[in-house]
């Protein structure tokens, strides 16, 4: 019943947060629109002719269908200022931020609701090397709506790499335990004391120092981002399944003592441990602070790595790295594997469902070329546009 539960949890989840991020994406893409017409007020309020404003409207359009971003400097500075006509967002050359659409908030704030009250419910039932893949279907959701809602195409080749990729989190979810961390308060002490947890988030906090320190000294690689973003995502993981086991546990056994307080403090210790944050007593807080900044040192590293990269290129890579450190840990921390047998059957089918994750993404990753209007092509360079 509690493998059903988690289940469910994880699907109602993911739904939310594709559709969350779908959300999002037609915020962003509004905010573009929006910049684009204010940027066109600003040239006709600095003069020039029809034809070469005609030209500038069906740049801006093929450059908003084939994801071609405007430079900094945009279409005014290319002119040399063109006039003091315009709002404040066209003479920056930039849309206003994201964060003053109601609509991207309500998306980020979908993405976080499908996050606490769908994968982290579900990691008190189940195994990370479950619900860390189903991951794909927030994917696969905000593929359909993008389709179905935004206009966006969906290449032959980019269905096949997704169906690849849903078969590589088939073979690894087949094989995945199934079993929760911890049954009773027992088992959870158990669990904690014996996996090291502590010492392990302090390997990982050191790795990932170092890891950021190499890029603020410009060694600004996707790998180093993904690899930074799978870590912050797999301390998240963590952290939820410690924090809503414990819940699940503690409003299931109610009499019995704190578990948490139990495996950090003691039998003994536990009845004399106090809040020190709302209800949290030192170990809970600890795990919610550890889950709050993980949240955000992720999505700060995962935005600056979709300003570089294609999202096609990043994203695919991403799930694969993250399935990797999250699963692993899990695994690791809370020994969820039942035996050799077990190990050598789930790490054989994990890395050919892993090595089908990455070859699909390739199928993602590779862009169509498109051949441009001879009248676009001539204007491009002068128009600050750049083509990728």
């Amino acid at each position: 019943m509690g493998f059903v539960v988690g289940l469910c949890a994880a699907v109602a989840g993911n739904v939310v947060i594709g559709a969350g991020q779908c959300l999002q994406k037609h915020a962003l893409n509004r905010l573009q629109r929006e910049h684009d017409a204010q940027r066109e007020l600003a040239l006709e309020g600095g003069g020039g002719g029809n034809s070469t404003l005609g030209a500038r409207s069906e740049a801006v359009a093929y450059s908003s269908a084939l994801d071609v971003r405007p430079r900094s400097g945009s279409v005014a500075s290319a002119r040399g200022g063109g006039g003091g006509g315009g709002t404040p967002a066209a003479r920056q050359g930039g849309p206003r931020a994201r964060y003053t659409s109601k609509a991207w908030v309500a998306g980020l704030a979908m993405n976080y609701a499908g996050e606490v009250f769908g994968n982290s419910v579900a990691l008190s039932y189940l195994s990370a090397a479950v619900v860390a893949p189903l991951g794909i279907i927030a994917v696969i959701v905000n593929l359909v709506l993008a389709e179905r809602f935004l206009g966006e195409r969906i290449t032959s080749n980019q269905r096949f790499g997704f169906a690849v990729i849903t078969a590589g989190v088939g073979c690894i979810l087949l094989v995945a335990p199934r079993r929760a961390a911890a049954d009773d308060p027992a088992q959870f002490v158990q669990a904690v004391v014996g996996s090291g947890i502590v010492g392990v988030f302090g390997v990982v906090c050191a790795v990932q120092l170092a890891l950021v320190a190499l890029i603020r000294r410009g060694h600004q690689t996707l790998f180093l981002y993904v690899l930074v973003a799978s870590l912050f995502g797999s301390m998240n993981v963590m952290a939820s399944k410690l924090l809503t086991t414990y819940a699940r546990l503690r409003m299931t056994f109610a009499a019995v003592p704190n578990p948490a307080d139990v495996a950090f403090y003691g039998a003994a210790g536990a009845l004399q441990a106090r809040p020190v944050l709302l209800f949290l007593t030192a170990p809970q807080a600890a795990a919610a602070a550890a889950m709050a900044a993980s949240i955000v040192g992720q999505e700060s590293f995962r935005q600056q790595a979709l300003g570089r990269y294609p999202v096609m290129r990043f994203q695919p890579v991403f799930f694969a790295t993250f399935n990797v450190v999250a699963t692993l840990s899990g695994l690791l921390l809370f020994r969820e594997l039942d035996g050799w047998a077990h190990a050598l059957e789930f790490f054989a089918a994990f890395a050919a469902g892993i090595a089908l994750i990455l070859y699909g993404s390739r199928f993602l990753q590779r862009a169509r070329a498109v051949e441009l209007p001879s009248h676009i092509r001539l204007h491009k360079e002068n128009l600050g546009f750049k083509v990728q």
